[in-house]
């Protein structure tokens, strides 16, 4: 009965161990995955708090694509949704653009479009006094912080202030995002290692 006992207990720790390095290398897998195979965009970086960027060795990023203006007439999403914007390449740049949004994924997206997926921070309806003002909808996408190599944080926060940093976001084909790199006047200064 004890031997018996103690090998169900040596089975039960083998599953639980091999499931949990199963998540893990699904974890991994997804992440090396929408690096590597992800269709890359190039978004302005806008300051988010010009005194106080850096917290520890890491970047707080904002970008022009978390706030969205809902066109007039627009459905306004829910709070904590998923929300879809579409984005395509600026005419005589490397940054990307906003040309719409959608409370479900675009089933079929232009050639030259990419759709990244957000979620609802919050929804800013006009107020009465000003009924003709866009309904803003603020969202964030997992890509607002990126860890830099220690000491080269005075230099990024400067670039960041003077709003000379682009951010390369890797998008696959769900929307999900991940900051690939950083660019400094169109030269990349930072690459995210893909493990």
């Amino acid at each position: 009965m004890i031997v018996a006992t103690r090998r169900n207990l040596w089975i039960a720790v083998a599953v639980v161990a091999l499931g949990q390095a199963a998540v893990l290398g699904w974890m991994i897998w997804d992440r090396t995955s929408l690096l590597s195979n992800g269709r890359e965009v190039v978004l302005e970086v806008i300051p988010v708090d010009p005194r106080s960027l850096f917290r520890g060795d890491y970047v707080i990023l904002g970008y022009d694509i978390s706030r969205f203006s809902l066109p007039p007439g627009a459905e306004p999403p829910n709070p904590k949704a998923a929300y879809y914007l579409t984005l395509k390449k600026k005419p005589g740049g490397d940054n990307w653009q906003v040309v719409g949004g959608a409370n479900e994924q675009p089933a079929n997206p232009q050639a030259d479009e990419v759709v990244i997926k957000g979620r609802v921070d919050y929804v800013s309806q006009p107020s009465a006094d000003k009924p003709q003002d866009p309904t803003i909808v603020g969202l964030h996408y997992g890509i607002e912080s990126f860890f830099v190599p220690e000491g080269t944080g005075r230099e990024l926060e400067k670039m960041v202030g003077d709003k000379k940093i682009s951010a390369v976001i890797a998008v696959d084909g769900g929307g999900n995002a991940a900051i690939k790199g950083l660019l400094s006047e169109g030269k990349r200064i930072y690459e995210e290692p893909l493990l």
